[in-house]
């Protein structure tokens, strides 16, 4: 059932192969602004009860995805994302009574589809501009939205952290298996980074071969820490013999009251990635401000 009064294709068409696809029994996107249309779309059954357990679940724990019981044994699963322009909202999921409990997967899972809801609502409001090979923002977007994320740090009193990631050797590898092998893998390095990441952060491609990653709330060791665990993942086996992919990562915090703009972030979180790869690749380094380099992963 679509309860908004405009037929958006795009969107009800990611709600019905997602409830068709992760054993759903419903979802729905809430609005929690002040608005006359809470529930701008739903699909599957629901009574009031579920949608108002998970609005309560998006309200009383914001920026985290949580999950209860309904009275009548429906298992809720409840996810933020940033309707635009730039409100608060979430999206809810739900299972039929009795049915099997929420794992990691589907948390992972909640993450991803309120990013492509974001994806989707944002374009619908002409504000977005995605990368057409791996489905996730461009630079430009990244860019907007990511100064938007600054600007709360100082308000908030958090900390944010900006992570590039470049892939070594893009244009050898993509001589060696071919264009093809290069394309899988950027769409499953984006695949992965949107799997990794909270509903609340940020992932984009914004070069041939590079991603970036915005998180608020998340210092330089946290975000180091996820690097190396980025950098020994092993993704790509199926490479040519002779041949690895690895990544160079640079890494760059704001605290609040930094005064640094995301552009400074970028700058240096991008000095970090070619230190990284004039040592070899494969690892990574966080950029200080002041240019004070005081931590490095394994490289080469």
């Amino acid at each position: 059932m679509l309860l908004s009064g405009d037929y958006d294709g795009s969107i009800v068409a990611i709600l019905e192969s997602l409830r068709a696809t992760a054993d759903l029994e419903g979802l729905a996107v809430l609005e929690l602004a002040e608005t006359d249309l809470p529930v701008p779309y739903s699909v599957g059954a629901a009574g009031q009860g579920t949608v108002a357990i998970g609005r309560g679940l998006l309200l009383g724990r914001p920026g985290t995805t949580a999950h209860a019981i309904a009275p009548d044994g429906r298992s809720i699963l409840a996810c933020p994302l940033i309707l635009p322009p730039s409100r608060p909202g979430g999206v809810v999921f739900w299972r039929a009574p009795r049915a099997r409990p929420w794992t990691d997967g589907d948390h992972s899972l909640a993450a991803s589809v309120a990013m492509l809801l974001n994806l989707a609502l944002s374009a619908s409001a002409g504000q977005i501009g995605i990368d057409r090979l791996t489905g996730i923002p461009n630079r430009r977007w990244f860019l907007d939205e990511a100064e938007r994320h600054v600007e709360r740090l100082d308000g908030d009193g958090l900390i944010g952290t900006l992570c590039l990631i470049d892939i070594d050797d893009m244009r050898r590898l993509n001589l060696a298996a071919g264009r093809e092998y290069g394309d899988r893998v950027l769409v499953r390095m984006a695949s992965q980074l949107r799997a990794m990441i909270r509903p609340g952060d940020v992932v984009a491609r914004i070069g041939a071969d590079t991603f970036a990653v915005w998180q608020t709330g998340v210092d330089q060791l946290t975000a180091a820490e996820r690097a190396e665990t980025l950098c020994s993942l092993g993704l790509f086996q199926d490479v040519p013999d002779g041949y690895a992919v690895t990544f160079s990562i640079g890494i760059a915090s704001r605290g609040a009251g930094g005064g640094e703009d995301v552009r400074s972030l970028l700058r240096r979180a991008q000095m970090a990635v070619r230190e990284i790869k004039s040592i070899g690749g494969g690892g990574w380094r966080v950029s200080q401000p002041r240019a004070v380099q005081r931590g490095s992963g394994p490289a080469g």
